[in-house]
């Protein structure tokens, strides 16, 4: 049997535009899709099917329009003090707590003595989690996003742009111990460097 690399193509961008479809970052998705579509109007070209071709660049031009949209819109930060014992956070770890015990146990984290919301565009993004000492030292248990603002704004802006944010919450230096390759590659990916290598410390200085 004949290979026929151009079927084999559409199968390509037929399971690229799958892909793009199970991302939770609407970002990765719009990105991806856009891939998808851009890879089927090649393959609607040679196949000589002017409608799918037309189809699928007017979808790439869409998702290039909200591309630019996401990164040309100012998006609005905050940080709020979060009680540890409320119902929202009980609810938020519930929600969240197969993820969060990748990072630290409930129990821990219910004991914690500082923890923060992180808003984006007026929506809980994100939870920051630990225990501050008198020297504003935050021993991280919980740097935590929601998957759909996974896109590193949250780290960027709280850590790198705007540290005066954490700073005028009494806190001055992040610490912390990862658990997992992901959360070591997270932290170096935002400016935390390797203090204690035997301990697997790691500190960033806001």
């Amino acid at each position: 049997m004949d290979f026929d690399w151009v079927e084999w193509f559409g199968y390509l961008a037929s399971l690229v535009v799958l892909v793009s479809l199970t991302m939770t970052s609407i970002i990765k998705l719009r990105v991806i899709n856009f891939i998808g579509c851009i890879l089927f109007a090649i393959f609607a070209y040679f196949i000589d099917s002017l409608p799918t071709m037309l189809m699928n660049l007017g979808i790439a031009g869409i998702n290039v329009y909200f591309l630019w949209k996401i990164h040309s819109t100012e998006e609005q930060f905050k940080l709020i003090v979060a009680a540890v014992h409320s119902e929202y956070f009980e609810h938020f770890i519930s929600t969240n707590q197969s993820d969060i015990e990748r990072q630290t146990t409930v129990d821990e984290l219910r004991e914690a003595n500082t923890v923060f919301y992180m808003l984006r565009n007026n929506s809980i993004a994100g939870v920051l989690a630990g225990n501050n000492n008198d020297q504003g030292e935050l021993s991280v248990l919980l740097d935590f996003v929601t998957p759909e603002y996974r896109d590193f704004k949250l780290a960027d802006y709280y850590y790198k742009s705007h540290p005066d944010v954490l700073k005028h919450r009494g806190v001055n230096t992040l610490m912390a111990k990862p658990t997992t390759q992901e959360q070591r590659d997270y932290l170096l990916k935002v400016g935390f460097q390797v203090v204690d290598g035997s301990e697997g410390l790691y500190q960033k200085q806001l």
